[in-house]
């Protein structure tokens, strides 16, 4: 249907794309792997794919950080610039580089090495900022209908895991209902401004 509107990255890319995702989820483990977009940058383009990995490669440096699975680092990122290239994994999201993302306006270069030369100042590669961007991207507009997703909260007899799953009974409402934003919310938690969706404890 975005073919027959003119929206497509044409059909050579789409088979390229579809092949390299295959690949990645085969040699990376991810479950929900899937296409995320296109960031254009001013020297080559990010092609951005989006999955779950339960294990992180090495642990965060940054203690106020979320843990893989939870939060900003719920999903992972894997970034390239060419389809027929393999896929770089890119690191979990930090506190300090979402907030400061919040703060400055950056036109990415296609180079993950490259540094950001912002006011203020960016602790971090393009990498970081990618990363921190990608973050602010997906839990502000990632919607739902609402009742839709409810939480495990062990209704069924068994103990409550606090995952997000698809409602049993869901009437799918009208398209005349949907037209209301009122209808629809966001699947996942909205970031704070501490640059986490839940604060440290005291």
């Amino acid at each position: 249907m975005l073919e027959w509107a003119g929206i497509s990255f044409g059909n050579e890319n789409t088979i390229r794309l579809q092949k390299s995702i295959k690949r990645l989820a085969a040699m990376s483990g991810a479950e929900a792997l899937r296409f995320a977009g296109k960031i254009f940058g001013s020297c080559q383009d990010y092609w951005i794919a989006v999955g779950r990995l339960s294990l992180a490669e090495e642990d965060s440096k940054d203690a106020t950080a979320e843990p893989r699975g939870k939060g900003v680092n719920e999903t992972v990122f894997w970034v390239t610039d060419n389809l027929l290239n393999d896929w770089i994994q890119l690191p979990d999201a930090c506190p300090q580089h979402i907030k400061c993302a919040r703060q400055i306006k950056h036109i990415f270069t296609g180079n993950l090495n490259a540094e950001v030369d912002t006011n203020p100042a960016f602790d971090g590669k393009e990498r970081h900022l990618l990363r921190a961007t990608l973050a602010r991207i997906f839990h502000a507009t990632a919607i739902v209908p609402k009742g839709l997703l409810t939480l495990d909260d062990g209704e069924d007899g068994g103990e409550p895991t606090g995952e997000v799953k698809f409602a049993s009974d869901f009437p799918f409402p009208k398209t005349e209902e949907l037209r209301d934003i009122k209808a629809w919310c966001n699947v996942h938690q909205i970031i704070l401004q501490a640059g986490r969706t839940t604060h440290l404890p005291p």
